[in-house]
Order: structure tokens, then sequence, then C-alpha cells
């Protein structure tokens, strides 16, 4: 390190390290900095850690060096990219003080290992998986009901949750734990279905944030439904092709459901895919319900997308 820098660098206050050494990847954190002087690693053994593994940033002294001097219990963020054998050393902080973790690219049987090291007294906030393509079974259970049905008791303490499913499933009936705690939800590639919505309702029951990108279409809900504190709505339609193809919700069945079934609801978002059709826009401008509404609706001429944002 230039000498001028290490200068600048001493004369920081150990708060003030601490701060900037917490927006770093733990690997470059410790090739930059691990052996400067005593002060520095005292710093660093004291720091909260992203650890960010990824298959392409192999470098085993530097990884060898990194499992050798942090503690479990300062890692806040494991981010795994890719498939990879992650060291036992860095998923035993899920006992500590795991807040987030997030798993891109990652085979089915591999997070089902990572889940394995999970108690159900851990203090994970934030999960985000992007599920692998390929090895996914067709008898898999989704990736939906592998979080909140099959490992549910692990994962109560979360607050936001995004999963994106290899292909589209289905949610199977709600389970016995409740997320009371969770209150952003993000899925892709899962079916807009009764048990899906009828899961929301009883076992996250403080949702306020739904960001659903997928497959929808009108539904006859119970009467007894309703999702009272969704105030936050983001719906993004994913055609499954003209053999599976149903009308989208337009601007009068939109009013049915959030009259009827989303009191709450303060912002809905709605990105219509490729091909909407004009009727359909027409549908959001009729009526006493949405002439109270603030609607802007943008159309891509080029790729006939259409947004609205209410």
């Amino acid at each position: 390190m230039c000498p001028a820098i290490f200068n600048r660098l001493e004369s920081f206050s150990n708060e003030l390290l601490l701060d900037i050494f917490e927006y770093l990847d733990a690997y470059n954190l410790y090739q930059a900095f691990y052996g400067l002087n005593y002060r520095i690693n005292g710093v660093l053994q004291s720091a909260h850690l992203h650890i960010f593994y990824d298959s392409s940033n192999e470098n085993k002294p530097g990884w060898d060096t990194l499992i050798s001097s942090v503690n479990p219990s300062q890692i806040r963020i494991l981010s795994c990219y890719k498939d990879i054998n992650i060291d036992n050393h860095f998923l035993s902080a899920a006992k500590e003080n795991l807040r987030s973790l997030r798993l891109c690219k990652v085979y089915r049987p591999v997070i089902n290992t990572i889940f394995q090291h999970f108690s159900s007294g851990n203090k994970i906030k934030c999960l985000s998986i992007t599920e692998h393509s390929r090895f996914t079974k067709r008898s898999d259970h989704s990736l939906f009901d592998l979080i909140l049905i099959d490992n549910a008791h692990r994962f109560t303490s979360l607050v936001n949750l995004s999963l994106s499913c290899t292909r589209y499933m289905n949610v199977s009936s709600a389970g016995s734990v409740r997320f009371l705690q969770l209150r952003h939800l993000s899925i892709s590639n899962c079916y807009w279905s009764t048990n899906f919505l009828q899961l929301l309702q009883s076992n996250i029951p403080n949702l306020k944030s739904l960001k659903f990108i997928g497959h929808y279409h009108f539904l006859n809900l119970p009467s007894d439904f309703v999702l009272k504190r969704v105030d936050e709505l983001h719906m993004n339609y994913s055609d499954q092709g003209s053999s599976r193809r149903y009308a989208i919700i337009n601007g009068v069945q939109w009013q049915k459901l959030i009259e009827n079934y989303l009191p709450d609801l303060r912002q809905l978002t709605i990105d219509f895919g490729d091909g909407i059709d004009d009727d359909i826009v027409e549908a959001f401008y009729t009526g006493e319900f949405w002439s109270t509404k603030k609607v802007n609706f943008s159309k891509d001429r080029h790729l006939s997308n259409g947004l609205l944002v209410i």
C-alpha cells in the first residue's frame, strides 16, 4: 500500500474504519488490509463482515487467510454465487449473528445442505434465493414450499424474502408456522393460485409489500379472504404461451380485488409484459373507482410492454 495512503488510513478512528469495512467484501478486505499492523488486524477481527463466495474467485491462500482469521460471529451477510463447496466455518455463523443470506444459481441439494446448519434460533432477517436452472426434479417441492413449509421453523425471524424458482410451480396448502415478522415478499415463477393467496393470509399476516412475477389470472376467492396490511403490490405478468393463456385481469376485476381483498392497498404497479391490448388499458380509465386514482400508464411502442402505476 502507498505510504501516503497508509498514513491517512492510520489517522482514521477505529469507529470510522469499522463503518468503512462493513461495506467491503470480506475477501477483498482481508487481501488489502490484513497484516498491515497490529491495530488494523484488531479492527478487522471486530468488523461486521460480508462473505462473498464466488467460484470464479478461488485464490486458496487468500481464502485460507480469511478462514483462519475470521470469527463466525463477525459475519452479518453471506452471499454464495454458483455451486461451490462452502466452508463450514462460515456456515456456523448462522448460529451467531448472521442477518442476511443470499444464494444465487445454487442447486437444490446444496440449498438443503446449507439449511441443515441453521437452527430454529437463528437471526436471519433477509433471505434471497435464485435457484439453479439444472437438476431440479419435477417431484421437488417448490422453492416457496421449501422455505415456508419444509424449513419454516428455521426462518421465523425473516423480514424480507425473495425467491426465484427455476420453473413454474404451485404452492401447496398452508403450513403450521406463522411468519409474524415477514413484511416484504418477492417471488418469481409461481402460479397465482388460491393456495398461494391463502398461505399469505394465514401464515404471513403482517405482509406489507408483495412483488409477484409470474402468471396470474382472476380468481373467485372465498368470501372471508382478505390481505389486510398489504399496502404495496407489484405484479409482473409473465405469459405462459397460448396453451395456457388466460385473460389478463382488467380494470373492472382489479377494482373488485382491491375493494374486497386489499383494503389497505396504497400502491399498485402492474407490468403487463408483451402484447398488452388497448382494451385492457382502457379498463383502468373507466368508472368512478379509477377516476379517483392517480393512474400512470406507459407503453413501449417497440416492445409493446405496458406499465401501470397507481
